[in-house]
C-alpha cells in the first residue's frame, strides 16, 4: 500500500512539474505574452520558484558521492552547452529573430556570463547546480539535518551577494523544498486542498505587488502546487498521465524550447484572423514541445544524451 501511495505521490510531483513546463513554455512565447501580460506577469511569478522547491523536496543528501557527481553532471553539463548555444545563436541572429536577450563579447565575457549571469531559463540550472552543492556539501562533510539546512542558507547567501545571476530570493525556494524534506513531510499530503486554487485567486486580487520574491510570489506558488496537486484526482487519469509524461520529460523541454519558441512569431501572420491569438498559442505551445520530445528522442537514439547528461533524457509514455 505504501509502495502504490509512494507512486501516485511521484505521479503528482511529476504532473506539477508537467503543467509547470507548459506554462513556461506559453510564458515564451511572444505573441501570448504581448497578448496577456498580466497574466505572464502571474505565471512568471511561479514558475520556477516551484520548481525549485520541488528540486529542493527531491534532493538526498545521503547519495554517495559518486552518485552525487554523477547528477550534479547532468545538470552543469547540460547548462553549459546549451548556455553556450543560446548565447551565440542570440549573439549571431538576436537581430533577425527579434531576440529580447542580446549577447555581443567575446570568450571571457562568456565565461563571465556563463558563471555569474546565465540568460533564457537557462538561469535555473545555474542555481540549483549551485543549491545542490553546497547543500550536498554540508550536509556530508560539515553538519547535517536543520543545522545543515541552517549553514548552507548562510553560504548560499552570501554567494548571491557576488553572483549577480544567483537570486536569494529564488534560493529560498529551494531552501524551503530542503525543509519539507527534512521535517519527513510529505509535500503533496501537506499543500493539497481544494481550496488551493481559491486562495490562489485571493491573492491575485488582494495583493498589490506581485513578484517571486515577495510574500505573494511565495503565497501563489504554495497554493498553485497544491492547486495542481489536488487537480489530479479530479481529471480524468487519461490527461493526468500524460501531463504526468510531459512533466517527466520536464528537462529536455527546458533545453530545447529556447530554440523553437523564438520561431513562433514567423508564422504568426497566418493565424492574424483569431484576435485572441489563442488558436495560436495552442498550436506554438503544441509544437514546441513536440520538437523538443522529438529532440530529446533523437539525442538518445545518437547517444548525444550520455555525452550531455550522462544519461537518457527522454522519458517513455
Amino acid at each position: 500500500m505504501s509502495e502504490i501511495k509512494s507512486t501516485e505521490r511521484i505521479k503528482e510531483i511529476d504532473m506539477a512539474k508537467g503543467v509547470l513546463i507548459l506554462l513556461m513554455v506559453a510564458y515564451h512565447l511572444g505573441l501570448f505574452n504581448t497578448k496577456y501580460p498580466y497574466a505572464c506577469q502571474i505565471i512568471h511569478t511561479f514558475i520556477m520558484p516551484v520548481f525549485l522547491l520541488i528540486s529542493g523536496y527531491l534532493f538526498s543528501v545521503n547519495k554517495e558521492p559518486r552518485k552525487f557527481l554523477k547528477g550534479l553532471y547532468g545538470i552543469v553539463v547540460p547548462y553549459v552547452v546549451f548556455e553556450i548555444t543560446y548565447l551565440l545563436g542570440v549573439g549571431m541572429l538576436g537581430k533577425y529573430i527579434g531576440a529580447t536577450n542580446v549577447f555581443d563579447g567575446g570568450v571571457l565575457a562568456l565565461l563571465s556570463k556563463m558563471a555569474f549571469s546565465p540568460s533564457g531559463t537557462y538561469w535555473y540550472l545555474h542555481t540549483l547546480a549551485i543549491c545542490l552543492t553546497v547543500n550536498y556539501l554540508v550536509n556530508r562533510y560539515v553538519t547535517k539535518g536543520l543545522s545543515g539546512i541552517l549553514l548552507s542558507s548562510v553560504i548560499l547567501y552570501a554567494l548571491s551577494i557576488g553572483i549577480p545571476g544567483f537570486k536569494w530570493g529564488d534560493i529560498i525556494y529551494f531552501l524551503i523544498g530542503a525543509l519539507f524534506r527534512n521535517a519527513n513531510l510529505v509535500i503533496n499530503e501537506k499543500l493539497k486542498s481544494p481550496i488551493s486554487i481559491l486562495c490562489f485567486i485571493l491573492i491575485i486580487v488582494i495583493a498589490d505587488n506581485i513578484s517571486r520574491y515577495s510574500i505573494a510570489g511565495m503565497g501563489l506558488s504554495l497554493t498553485f502546487l497544491g492547486f495542481v496537486f489536488d487537480l489530479k484526482d479530479r481529471i480524468p487519469k487519461r490527461i493526468s498521465d500524460y501531463m504526468a509524461y510531459i512533466g517527466r520529460n520536464s528537462l529536455a523541454i527546458l533545453l530545447f524550447s529556447p530554440l523553437f519558441t523564438v520561431l513562433t512569431k514567423f508564422y504568426a501572420p497566418f493565424f492574424a484572423f483569431d484576435d485572441s491569438a489563442i488558436l495560436w498559442t495552442v498550436f506554438s505551445l503544441s509544437l514546441v514541445v513536440s520538437l523538443c520530445l522529438f529532440c530529446a528522442m533523437l539525442f538518445d537514439r545518437l547517444s548525444l544524451s550520455r555525452i550531455v547528461a550522462g544519461k537518457n533524457i527522454y522519458s517513455k509514455f
